[in-house]
């Protein structure tokens, strides 16, 4: 008969069976511990998924900084916005009208309006030498009624090549195709002005053309200065007249009250005489104004006057 193990075997083997199923808990128990989290369990409540429905369209949240379409994104929150522009929209320009010609700045009262400053652009300086003794000192000086108003030089002579360029003299009248402009202004003992003009042309052809157009302007210049005097409210009273005419030239008187600009305000009597020799167009304006009161001029005179001008104007 096989021998029986000894109550002391079997102690010792039971002994040493737990040890080995203490440290196969301990292994298992470590191992847990490092290793992630379980899942969680396929039955109860289920974990919370940001999956949306299929069903239901997605929408942002409120304040999400995804711009809808138009809209500008704003800047992330740790970038400062750009500051606003303080200045104000530029607006779009538009392009500057045209001006028709070169006309002459407007003249003050106390200026001649016959011989206002050159325009701006209007050509370069011509010589400071009078072409006629027309606009001349010495020649004004031997007009038939010079003694009567006592005018004087109210400045030098001055010069310009023009160029063709447009002149306008009053509101009616102007001139255009001159190669050069010369003027020389005066003021009369009663403190009103006068000038002499003098415009040379290319051609006898081109200088008679440009007295024919003045001689139209003028011919209308009743209803144009009426119409000017409608436009700023003024009483309608321009009447003008032609006083005179030669072979040579022309002559116009215009009572009016004027509405400044070129003319002076108030009631005033212009006086205009236009003549044509040659290449040259020359022209003598003088005025009388209702404030500065003088000696009255008698356009019966008229005739003789352009003749005088018309003999100042061959002399070189």
């Amino acid at each position: 008969m096989p021998a029986r193990p000894r109550r002391s075997t079997r102690t010792a083997v039971s002994a040493a069976a737990l040890v080995l199923s203490a440290a196969a808990l301990t292994a298992c128990a470590a191992a847990q511990a490092d290793s992630p989290k379980a899942a969680a369990p396929a039955t109860g409540t289920p974990a919370a998924t940001t999956t949306p429905p299929t069903d239901k369209p997605v929408e942002p949240p409120t304040g999400s900084a995804t711009p809808t379409a138009g809209e500008t994104a704003p800047p992330p929150a740790d970038q400062a916005a750009p500051p606003a522009s303080t200045a104000a929209p530029v607006p779009a320009t538009s392009a500057p009208g045209a001006r028709g010609g070169t006309s002459a700045p407007t003249p003050r009262a106390s200026a001649a309006p016959a011989a206002p400053a050159a325009p701006q652009g209007a050509g370069t300086a011509a010589p400071e030498t009078p072409l006629t003794a027309a606009v001349a000192p010495a020649g004004l000086a031997k007009l038939p009624i010079a003694s009567t108003f006592g005018w004087k030089p109210d400045g030098p002579l001055s010069s310009q090549d023009i160029q063709g360029r447009k002149i306008t003299l009053n509101e009616c009248a102007a001139v255009s195709g001159a190669a050069t402009w010369q003027q020389q202004g005066y003021v009369s003992a009663a403190r009103n002005p006068a000038g002499q003009q003098l415009f040379s042309f290319a051609t006898p052809e081109a200088a008679h053309a440009a007295y024919q157009q003045l001689v139209t302007d003028m011919g209308a210049c009743q209803t144009a200065s009426r119409q000017l005097q409608a436009r700023q409210g003024v009483t309608q009273d321009a009447a003008v007249t032609r006083t005179a005419e030669t072979s040579d030239g022309t002559s116009w008187s215009r009572q009016w009250t004027g509405v400044g600009g070129l003319s002076a305000p108030d009631r005033q009597t212009n006086h205009v005489y236009a003549l044509q020799q040659g290449t040259a167009l020359t022209l003598f304006q003088f005025d009388e104004l209702a404030e500065r009161p003088g000696p009255t001029h008698d356009t019966g005179t008229d005739a003789a006057l352009l003749t005088a001008l018309a003999a100042l104007g061959s002399q070189h």
